[in-house]
Parts: C-alpha cells; sequence; structure tokens
C-alpha cells in the first residue's frame, strides 16, 4: 500500500521509484492494482498507470491483451494500446507478435480519431513488424489514418522507404492531401541530408 501511496505521489521521481519497487518485489499484485486503475476516471491515475505497466516489461503483455480483449470501453482499450506502444519502444515484443497483432487488427477497424493516432503509433513502434501495416494504411480512405501512416513509416529506418513514399507520391489512386504530405516530406527529407 505504501507502494501506491508513492504510485499517487505529484512527483514523477516518486512515482517512477514505486514503479521500479513494484515491479521488482510485487509483480502479480501490482500487475492486477494497475490494470484495474486503467479503468480510473481520473485520467492522471490513468497515465501512471501506463507508465508503470511498462515498467513491468513483457510479463504484462498478455494481461494487457485480455483487458483488450474483454472490454468495449474505447478509453480502456486506447490505454492497452498506450502500454504496448510503450513496451515496444523499450523492449523486443516480438514473441507476442500474435497477441498484439489480434489487437492491432481490431484497433484498425474503430474510427475514433485517439485510437487511430495510438494503433499507429504502436505500428511505427513496432518498426519492421509494423511496416507491412503502415504501407497499407497510407493508401486508407480515412486521412487521418493515411496521414499518420505516412508521417510513421517516414520515420522508419528502412531502405525500401523512400522508394515506397515516392510511388505514393505518384499514385493518383489516394487523396491529394496524402499525396501532398508525401511530397511535402520528401523536400523535408532532402533538406535534412
Amino acid at each position: 500500500d505504501k507502494l501506491f501511496e508513492e504510485f499517487d505521489h505529484p512527483n514523477p521521481y516518486i512515482n517512477k521509484r514505486a514503479c521500479i519497487s513494484m515491479s521488482k518485489y510485487y509483480r502479480d499484485d501490482s500487475i492486477q492494482r494497475l490494470i484495474k486503475k486503467l479503468q480510473d476516471n481520473d485520467i492522471e491515475i490513468r497515465r501512471k498507470s501506463v507508465i508503470c505497466l511498462a515498467c513491468f516489461g513483457r510479463q504484462v503483455i498478455l494481461p494487457i491483451c485480455t483487458l483488450f480483449h474483454s472490454n468495449e470501453d474505447r478509453i480502456i482499450r486506447v490505454c492497452c494500446l498506450k502500454v504496448l506502444v510503450k513496451l515496444a519502444s523499450e523492449i523486443q515484443v516480438d514473441q507476442y507478435k500474435y497477441e498484439i497483432f489480434e489487437i492491432i487488427n481490431i484497433a484498425l477497424e474503430d474510427e475514433n480519431p485517439e485510437v487511430i493516432l495510438t494503433v499507429v503509433s504502436l505500428l511505427r513502434q513496432l518498426e519492421n513488424l509494423g511496416s507491412p501495416y503502415l504501407r497499407k494504411l497510407c493508401k486508407d480512405k480515412n486521412i487521418l489514418k493515411a496521414k499518420a501512416a505516412v508521417t510513421a513509416i517516414s520515420e522508419l529506418k528502412n531502405s525500401s522507404i523512400p522508394k515506397f513514399l515516392e510511388e505514393l507520391a505518384s499514385d493518383n489512386s489516394i487523396d491529394s492531401f496524402i499525396r501532398d504530405s508525401v511530397n511535402d516530406l520528401g523536400k523535408y527529407n532532402k533538406e535534412k541530408i
């Protein structure tokens, strides 16, 4: 309980210290309590829970996937996606790619902007695993999905991306806004070199 008092403390250093202690000494109990906090009405508690759950590493992937599947609430689903984004940015999650892509496929059917942006961010963090999805999303009819995917894929370090973006820029079957975005990225990337 003392660790959860520190978790609630306004000082982020104290929060982080509490999360590390939870992950070392009270893993199972803490994971369950933090997962329940993802359902809290207080956005700060949810944010802290997302950050703290990521401290537990791979051990939280399956419980987070289970929560995502068992709950239709958009806020909870976004929190689950955010935990996965944080994990994918910090550790290799390849051994759970089936479970993660099952969630990604469900999330991609959602037209909510927050879900779209979070799932695209997850695909970006998955790098080469997420690249085929991002390529497909670049041509999506949903402008937000397509634009977010273009931005995400342009950040990947993959030698095939520039050619893909060139082809995308000249593809008349996609929205002109997306083609213009690709062209703007091309100009920006050339200026950076």
